[in-house]
């Protein structure tokens, strides 16, 4: 299968799964049981993916987007993300350890999904299960075409990557070494070139703009939103936030609703 098909069955994956959340968010208040077995499963892979144990991963993994596929309870819909799931496996089982060098970012994927789907708002739910399964194809074909083309654009490579690691501490170091395959000084130069910001300017933007839509489509609470675009400090997101958009986070939600 040629990396094109591929893209396409994961953004239909993206697509199924984003629905699903939709429903089992819509669904999770009156299903306990579903709730407490999917919190379950995520301490299974939790402990998988901390003890880099791939199999016992792709166990837990395949159980956890299944429940919440059944919770959505939609006709047909497993029938058809079975058939999805299953041809793209060859493609997922290319390298626990290659693809995911951060246990505790994949972990804390699944765990904001999960969350979404209890704290029932759909919109969040289907915004985590579509971000989740296009970062997952993002680090699976960046590898594919990092080796096809090692002298491609740092600094596209750098702008693809960024909106799947808000949540993530980013330093420009480590992005030009380990993304962007260039040095600190000239990543840095071709970033102000290009978009006239700084590496952590150009990054503050896109955490403050991913906050802003979580803000007016989720009724997710301010304390997570700034967790899931980087900030650990609410009071400090607040500022920057109020800096972007001359509004609280508070007063933009609620002008919006």
């Amino acid at each position: 299968m040629t990396l094109a098909e591929l893209r396409k069955l994961s953004e239909l994956r993206s697509v199924l799964e984003g629905f699903a959340a939709r429903h089992a968010a819509t669904n999770a208040a009156a299903s306990p049981d579903a709730l407490k077995q999917l919190r379950t499963i995520l301490k299974r892979v939790t402990r998988s993916v901390r003890e880099r144990d791939y199999a016992s991963f792709r166990r837990a993994d395949f159980e956890l987007h299944d429940t919440i596929i059944q919770l959505a309870a939609v006709p047909w819909l497993r029938e058809t993300w079975r058939t999805i799931w299953d041809s793209l496996q060859a493609f997922h089982k290319q390298g626990f350890d290659d693809y995911f060098p951060d246990a505790r970012v994949l972990a804390d994927e699944h765990e904001h999904l999960v969350e979404t789907i209890a704290l029932g708002d759909p919109a969040a739910a289907e915004d985590a299960a579509r971000n989740h399964v296009e970062a997952v194809w993002f680090r699976l074909a960046e590898r594919k075409q990092t080796a096809a083309d090692p002298h491609g654009d740092p600094l596209q490579r750098t702008t693809a990557h960024l909106p799947f690691r808000l949540h993530c501490p980013l330093k420009l170091t480590d992005v030009a070494n380990k993304i962007a395959f260039t040095s600190p000084g000239n990543l840095s130069r071709l970033f102000r070139q290009r978009h006239g910001l700084s590496f952590q300017a150009y990054l503050q933007k896109l955490r403050l703009e991913k906050a802003a839509e979580l803000l007016r489509t989720t009724q997710l609470p301010i304390s997570r939103i700034a967790k899931r675009v980087g900030y650990n400090d609410v009071s400090r997101f607040g500022q920057h936030f109020k800096r972007m958009f001359d509004s609280s986070p508070k007063t933009y939600r609620s002008s919006r609703s």
